[in-house]
């Protein structure tokens, strides 16, 4: 059973990791090459600099049942992951054959930033799920401590007896 536990937690981990490096990378092509994009941006620096602190954000939250170098290891997946698509997308069309001239590198130079803003998410996001959503083991602490001092007072209760006499003191 354990070792379906872990397989599982490892499992979520990956999937959450390589997802939000997959969003990054979604918003960041689509900031960069506004004629592929679904939805048109106006300013591509907003989104560059604000969605990869807020998809790491979520990821944080989500890994809070993890320690925090697991979420450094989850930025630096999510952040390899971005990188490696966006580097894909500029030199799809090379490794095609059909580029015509080279590709852009401003997605690329770019993308060096990309870690930064994501670690920093990430942290945040963990510390604010830890207030927000505790961890499961951090939970079952609490219980079992609020169970042995409640058994600790029905104990203190039952073997309740009467205070001896303070002695007088003369001044």
């Amino acid at each position: 059973m354990d070792l379906k536990r872990l397989l599982v937690s490892a499992g979520l981990f990956l999937l959450w990791s390589v997802l939000g490096g997959v969003i990054v990378a979604a918003f960041f092509v689509a900031a960069f090459f506004a004629a592929f994009a679904p939805l048109p941006f106006g300013d591509p620096g907003v989104v560059i600099l604000f969605m990869p602190v807020f998809t790491a954000f979520i990821l944080g939250l989500l890994l809070v049942d993890f320690e925090l170098g697991h979420t450094v290891l989850a930025a630096l997946l999510a952040t390899g992951v971005a990188i490696g698509l966006v580097l894909a997308f500029m030199y799809a069309p090379s490794l095609a054959g059909v580029a015509v001239g080279p590709p852009p590198y401003q997605g690329a130079f770019s993308a060096i930033f990309l870690f930064p803003l994501i670690l920093l998410g990430t942290v945040v996001g963990r510390a604010i799920g830890e207030r927000i959503l505790p961890p499961q083991a951090t939970l079952d602490r609490k219980k079992a401590l609020m169970a042995e001092t409640r058994e600790w007072h029905e104990t203190l209760s039952k073997s309740h007896r009467p205070a001896p006499p303070a002695p007088d003191r003369k001044p």
